[in-house]
């Protein structure tokens, strides 16, 4: 999950910028006309300099210490949507090693810093964490973010007020912090553990044509403007990624926005359950309105139905028969069936063999309606033979 909040409570001047925690003051106009955030005023306090894209000269982890690389759209768990970041996977870790170095790929800024204790975007309650989130300007259209550190680099925490320095070493968790921290490119700004490193980039110059509506996505605004990373590394470091990377067919760094008007494919919400942002008051999980129809992230010839709520938890299937196709099915198909089983890619592209793996899990039933709705209705446990139609239990759905 990312640390988006509005802006300021403390001020603080530290190298001629303020440092901020995020709360009510505003530094200029945060929406835009089609009811997104203004990115540079949300993140960069309208400091930001320059505008346009720039060029990676370094990884986001040094290469020798990368096992793989996994491109954008996983769905798992919690993250029924296709996800809007990569991940970096480690080498094996050694009892005792060092935690992993994370580089900044060019020149910019620090503007967001965030520190996650507390379970956001996953489904297992016993888990501890412990890590942090970073968002870098490097102009005012263009951004990195990153995700999963295990630490920050000394020069980073050095140039943060005492009061979040304490609280971070309290493991307490707290506001998102908004700063203007100077990196260069190949610098260490932290650490990352055993598990991945999370990688995405923004550009606002971009807007995705496969969001219908951008304002579903609220204060993840960001997701509309996600572009592929490999696009700005800098030879031969481009190719090197790449041949660590899971996917192996165009676009190489996934994709992550499918909706079509009329049509199945894409990103869905349930009626009433607050768009992308969700309900978060929602004890299960702000996921629960979310439904999914995209290609796999690795193997995009094979559907995914990801859905937020299946029987009160977020899950992930294949389609038996691998049909019908979601970007054929519109409105004068009517109601269609789909019978679930379980998916035989792991996150990383590795082949895995689940248990009954040709053993329906469930059945959905699914139709496009007029004006961008979709009734939609989880049947587990049985087959499509076995469901005859609609309940009262079937939800709307729209985007």
């Amino acid at each position: 999950m990312r640390f988006i909040s509005v802006v300021a409570l403390i001020t603080f001047a530290l190298s001629a910028f303020a440092q901020t925690e995020r709360g009510n003051q505003r530094f200029g106009p945060t929406s835009r006309a089609d009811g997104t955030l203004d990115l540079a005023m949300q993140w960069s306090q309208g400091r930001a300099v320059g505008n346009g894209p720039v060029r990676f000269t370094h990884s986001p982890m040094r290469l020798e210490d990368i096992k793989s690389v996994v491109p954008y759209g996983l769905m798992i768990g919690g993250h029924v949507c296709p996800i809007d970041h990569g991940y970096f996977y480690p080498k094996q870790l050694q009892t005792g090693q060092p935690h992993f170095d994370v580089l900044t790929p060019a020149d910019g800024f620090i503007v967001m810093v965030g520190h996650r204790t507390q379970l956001t975007g996953n489904t297992d309650r016993a888990r501890e964490y412990d890590d942090y989130a970073l968002t870098i300007e490097h102009s005012g259209t263009f951004y990195t973010q990153y995700d999963l550190l295990t630490s920050l680099d000394k020069s980073v925490l050095d140039q943060l007020i005492e009061s979040v320095r304490e609280r971070f070493a309290r493991k307490q968790m707290g506001p998102t912090i908004q700063t203007r921290i100077a990196v260069k490119a190949g610098q260490v700004i932290g650490k990352v553990g055993g598990r991945s490193l999370d990688f995405g980039v923004v550009n606002t110059e971009v807007k995705l044509a496969g969001f219908l509506t951008p304002k579903l996505y609220g204060h993840y605004a960001w997701r509309v403007h996600i572009v592929d990373p490999f696009d700005f590394f800098d030879e031969p470091l481009k190719s090197q990624l790449l041949a660590l990377n899971a996917r192996k067919v165009k676009p190489f760094g996934g994709r992550i926005d499918y909706d079509v008007d009329g049509w199945l494919i894409g990103n869905w919400f349930r009626e009433g359950s607050g768009g992308y942002p969700g309900d978060r008051n929602d004890p299960r999980g702000y996921w629960m309105g979310h439904l999914a129809f995209a290609p796999n992230h690795i193997d995009p010839t094979k559907i995914v139905v990801s859905i937020g709520d299946f029987s009160g938890r977020p899950r992930q299937f294949w389609v038996k028969g691998n049909a019908p196709d979601p970007t054929k099915i519109g409105e004068t198909d009517g109601l269609v069936k789909y019978e679930l089983i379980w998916g035989q890619l792991g996150s990383a592209g590795d082949r895995q063999v689940m248990r009954d793996p040709d053993v329906v899990q469930g059945t959905v039933l699914a139709q496009v309606l007029p004006r961008r709705k979709l009734k939609f209705e989880v049947f587990a446990g049985r087959t499509a033979a076995e469901v005859k139609g609609f309940t009262a239990a079937a939800k709307i759905y729209e985007r």
